[in-house]
């Protein structure tokens, strides 16, 4: 059964897009099926995919711009018939597409950079998350992965420390600031395409396992409710 992943942040330059691309290359990379929704009025992620395609990239990735929130879960369930993931880029800001996308997800991703103001954001988004719960009914697991980290900060420290300390739902695996992302997406590509044995490639490689055993355990668990 495809699995639903909705990526969403209320905030620019959160690094929302760049999460959702390179978890898309890195698991199309891997063989699996992988579809790819952009809901997001920006459409930056139409952008970098079309570049992307344009220079050879991004094979299987079977990529749907979908701009009206009235048509987001209609086009989930067509790409799904075809995937075994299917990543959904939707600004959190637009709280009924993220409703919609967050409403058929099997996870919700929340990028957010180590500072105040995009944790605040963060926990906006969350909360529509949570709305989108009390509408359908149902448990959506959320997590926050940290991005545009600076290595070996106190500042970086002091976030990760404060939100063990809360129990908040974050990634262990952090996305680091490097030139790597820029050079990246000039190119049309992703860290994962450009240098598959560097860091950057390594630290998408573990965000893409947390996931997966996250939506392993959120299964199982279901599996062993319904028992």
């Amino acid at each position: 059964m495809v699995k639903i992943v909705t990526v969403s942040s209320s905030k620019g330059g959160a690094g929302k897009t760049t999460t959702t691309i390179c978890l898309a290359d890195y698991w199309a990379r891997m063989g699996n099926r992988v579809g790819l929704i952009d809901t997001d009025p920006n459409k930056s992620l139409s952008r970098w995919f079309q570049k992307g395609r344009e220079n050879g990239f991004f094979e299987g990735i079977e990529f749907r711009q979908e701009l009206q929130d009235k048509q987001i879960i209609e086009t989930a369930k067509q790409l799904s018939k075809t995937c075994d993931i299917l990543l959904i880029d939707v600004a959190g800001i637009a709280s009924i597409s993220l409703l919609k996308a967050a409403g058929i997800a099997d996870l919700v991703i929340i990028p957010a950079q180590p500072n105040e103001d995009d944790f605040l954001e963060a926990a906006n988004t969350a909360a529509i998350v949570k709305e989108a719960m009390e509408l359908t009914g149902r448990s959506i697991p959320y997590r926050t992965v940290i991005t545009r980290g600076k290595q070996n900060t106190s500042v970086l420290r002091h976030m990760v420390n404060q939100l063990k300390r809360m129990n908040y739902p974050v990634f262990d695996t952090i996305i680091h600031d490097r030139t790597i992302y820029p050079q990246a997406r000039f190119n049309g590509n992703t860290p994962v395409s450009l240098e598959p044995s560097g860091s950057a490639a390594l630290e998408i490689e573990n965000l893409a396992e947390e996931i997966v055993a996250q939506l392993v355990a959120d299964h199982e668990k279901k599996q062993s409710q319904a028992a």
